[in-house]
């Protein structure tokens, strides 16, 4: 698998202001617990394309958080470097799966970075989804995610907007550079998702090995 360095992303006009708070109402919806599992289909029998959203204020200094989507097999490994889905490689082969860009701030009143997914067109050699957020150069910035405050995952259904459930990553994060922060897994013709929030100190290079690819560097 081949990384680049990060090409130049046009920053934000107007960055929202640190400490800002979400204003998202949660009312009627579910809640994860870390370790929950919910049934997104067999609940939600006429949902297709879901949108996957990651938000996080900052305490303090601004910090880069990166979402990422591992798309991996039965044995729980990526099929190809082209199954890892992030701000460099943003669609899927069969194109069931986006990632709509890198946002370099948080902080403001909606999703800082959102993934799309229609599950009706994943391939069925996909067995399990993973979805992890890492923090940007993190161990040459000494950032970690106990720098970041009210860092959510979201999943609602996106042709409707209505929320279907959030995790809030709650747990003490410091030290940690990556979250793996949730999990949807295919049952037969259902999927669900489990709220995972693992802390680790590995970066991205080090989650795609675990995942069972090579990196190496142009």
């Amino acid at each position: 698998m081949t990384f680049t360095n990060r090409s130049d992303q046009e920053n934000d006009q107007d960055a929202p202001p640190k400490n800002e708070k979400k204003a998202m109402s949660h009312e009627g919806k579910k809640i994860l617990m870390k370790g929950e599992k919910l049934d997104v289909t067999k609940n939600n029998p006429n949902v297709d394309q879901i949108h996957i959203g990651l938000g996080w204020d900052l305490s303090g200094q601004p910090i880069d958080l990166d979402t990422q989507i591992f798309l991996l097999d039965h044995k729980d490994k990526l099929l190809s470097p082209k199954h890892l889905i992030y701000y460099q490689q943003q669609q899927s082969l069969d194109g069931a799966v986006r990632h709509l860009g890198d946002h370099q701030f948080g902080g403001g009143y909606h999703d800082n970075e959102i993934m799309i997914m229609q599950l009706s067109r994943i391939s069925p050699d996909i067995h399990k989804i993973v979805v992890t957020a890492t923090i940007h150069d993190a161990h040459e910035r000494a950032q970690h995610f106990g720098q970041v405050s009210n860092a959510y995952v979201r999943l609602s259904d996106q042709i409707t907007q209505q929320e279907i459930c959030t995790f809030h990553l709650t747990e003490d994060y410091s030290y940690c550079t990556s979250i793996i922060c949730a999990e949807l897994t295919r049952d037969l013709h259902d999927w669900n998702i489990t709220a995972v929030g693992q802390g680790t100190t590995l970066d991205l290079k080090d989650l795609c090995l675990i995942y069972g690819s090579t990196w190496r560097t142009r």
